[in-house]
């Protein structure tokens, strides 16, 4: 504020006063119109920052990584499978295989959790057996959409899974679709062995059920191939409902991994 002159007489000192208070006033509004406009212009770009991984979607075929991971840098793929309603970041977090369970997206505490993998899996999509965890029991639930797979019909006539990663698009074929006996996939066997991968696939053709589909010319996938399993809530009975993708095309081509044969 430019500094008053010095008036002479008591007059004139009152009007100084009173001019100076003026301006007081008018900068006191000033600065707090600056304030509110700061403010907003703060929680504006916070829900700008949080409503990133709302909107964003892989349904126009492309995920903008830098964007999403700014959002939450654990983000490192996304994944997407039609007309299931599953159009979704996965994560895994850097300091428990559990984190996810009772936080979202966002990183933030939440019942709803979010889609996830563990520490044991290499986020490169390079293991046997990829699982990505989420809840499945309510309809609000992330993976609640798997259980369209339960028709027959939509089982037959949905094949692909989409997974985007920052430098690569994976393609799945879903292959099978089930109620497994809910004791823990990744660890149930050694998948870093042949004989580890054997072992599961000899499970997952092995028992054929009504409530089990497979899907015809699968039967001779091999511990060489690429499974992604996406495996939601287990319940009371202790079954949880599986889908089983292999994967069918790498863009980049980039995907490969050395199997060990005892």
């Amino acid at each position: 504020m430019k500094r008053p002159e010095i008036l002479f007489g008591i007059g004139a000192l009152a009007i100084a006063l009173t001019a100076c208070k003026g301006e007081t006033i008018e900068e006191n509004a000033q600065t707090e119109i600056s304030k509110e406009e700061t403010d907003t212009a703060s929680i504006n770009e916070e829900d700008i920052t949080d409503n990133v991984l709302e909107e964003e979607s892989a349904a126009d075929g492309h995920i903008d990584f830098e964007k999403v991971q700014e959002s939450n840098p654990e983000v490192f793929a996304w994944i997407y499978i039609p007309e299931t309603g599953i159009d979704e970041p996965v994560l895994q977090s850097a300091q428990s295989d559990t984190f996810y369970q009772n936080h979202d997206k966002n990183g933030v505490e939440s019942d709803s959790g979010a889609l996830y993998t563990e520490m044991p899996n290499n986020m490169n999509m390079c293991d046997f057996n990829t699982i990505i965890h989420g809840y499945d029991t309510k309809e609000s639930d992330l993976f609640y959409g798997l259980h369209q797979f339960e028709d027959q019909d939509f089982f037959q006539s949905h094949e692909q899974i989409y997974l985007y990663l920052p430098d690569n698009v994976l393609t799945y074929e879903v292959v099978a679709a089930y109620y497994d006996d809910g004791s823990d996939i990744l660890r149930r066997y050694d998948y870093t062995t042949y004989a580890g991968c054997e072992s599961y696939l000899e499970e997952l053709f092995g028992g054929k059920s009504m409530a089990k589909h497979i899907r015809d010319g699968w039967e001779d996938l091999t511990p060489y191939h690429f499974l992604l399993t996406l495996d939601g809530t287990v319940r009371e009975d202790n079954t949880q409902y599986v889908v089983v993708a292999a994967l069918v095309q790498d863009a980049a081509g980039v995907i490969d991994r050395v199997v060990y044969q005892e």
